[in-house]
């Protein structure tokens, strides 16, 4: 019984997954439940109930064409987890990042990696990100594992990048992103791809997809069609701070040398009106030789009686 409880667990979560990589990142179809060979098996037994492991599952795989390098190809590995009567812990944090390191060690050196890059043409190199996804639905949704992390030691050696997406993470995009997308339409949401200088050959500066550095970064821009409007949105996951939105608003100059935005808006998790108008105000008249702050608006992540 506790194995049919736990499969199903398991499968609510790679639901919740499929959902936010398809609807949010602009995935589709990339969760396949896959397995490659382990090649590795004595050393990897450790996490499978001390017999020797022989495959490997992969929950999602994931590629893209990077909007920051040249001629690279982004690849995500995606591991699934998700916790109904336990919280976040140190002990199931070590296990599952122990199981997603020796994962990507052998996938590496796989055939389904090798078949995968096939896909795409023109390709120099590629680079492999490992993503994490777990979701507890014991914890509040704005719960981190960050505290966790410092204490945490790791018996396999971490060769691969890894990124881990949990509670408040994963808010952070359901209530931004998954709502314009919502409000507006999906496909008049698209994400705003930086010019980083090492992409010269990139040929649209925003796109249905998620880059992968988004995942982990802490302001996320989009461009927003509404009728005959064009929109630039930035969201910041974190409380508000003066010298964020000061770069917020270098950033959004940055995308407007035009001027062909009818409308530039600010998004903060907490912002408060009575409490951030004033300061917010001070800032914009230091920048009003350089954008029409006319244009601009701040909201929070979801409207409240503080900050209508």
């Amino acid at each position: 019984m506790s194995g049919e409880i736990s499969k199903l667990i398991g499968e609510r979560g790679e639901a919740i997954a499929k959902y936010i990589f398809e609807e949010i990142f602009g995935y589709e179809n990339n969760l396949s439940g896959n397995e490659i060979m382990c090649l590795n098996g004595e050393e990897h037994k450790r996490s499978a109930a001390k017999k020797e492991r022989t495959t490997h599952g992969i929950d999602g795989l994931i590629g893209n064409i990077s909007q920051l390098s040249n001629r690279v190809l982004d690849i995500g590995y995606i591991s699934v987890k998700k916790t109904e009567k336990i919280g976040y812990n140190k002990t199931d944090l070590r296990k599952h990042i122990s199981d997603i390191s020796q994962g990507l060690e052998c996938f590496n050196k796989s055939k389904v990696l090798s078949d995968f890059k096939r896909r795409y043409s023109n390709i120099r190199s590629s680079e492999v990100l490992g993503i994490l996804v777990w979701i507890s639905d014991k914890d509040d949704i704005y719960d981190s594992i960050q505290n966790y992390i410092k204490d945490i030691s790791i018996t396999s050696s971490l060769t691969n990048t890894i990124i881990i997406l949990d509670n408040r993470r994963l808010s952070f995009f359901i209530e931004t992103v998954l709502q314009d997308k919502k409000i507006y339409k999906k496909e008049k949401v698209k994400f705003v791809y930086h010019n980083s200088g090492l992409n010269p050959s990139i040929q649209s500066y925003y796109g249905e997809k998620l880059p992968f550095f988004y995942l982990y970064s802490n302001i996320i821009a989009v461009r927003i069609e509404d009728n005959d409007n064009v929109f630039l949105k930035i969201y910041y996951s974190e409380e508000f701070q003066e010298n964020v939105f000061r770069g917020m608003m270098d950033l959004a100059i940055d995308y407007d040398k035009l001027d062909s935005l009818d409308k530039i808006i600010f998004s903060f998790r907490n912002y408060q009106k009575s409490k951030h108008e004033r300061m917010i105000d001070e800032i914009l008249i230091e920048y009003n030789s350089y954008i029409k702050t006319s244009k601009i608006e701040i909201l929070g992540h979801i409207q409240t009686l503080k900050n209508l």
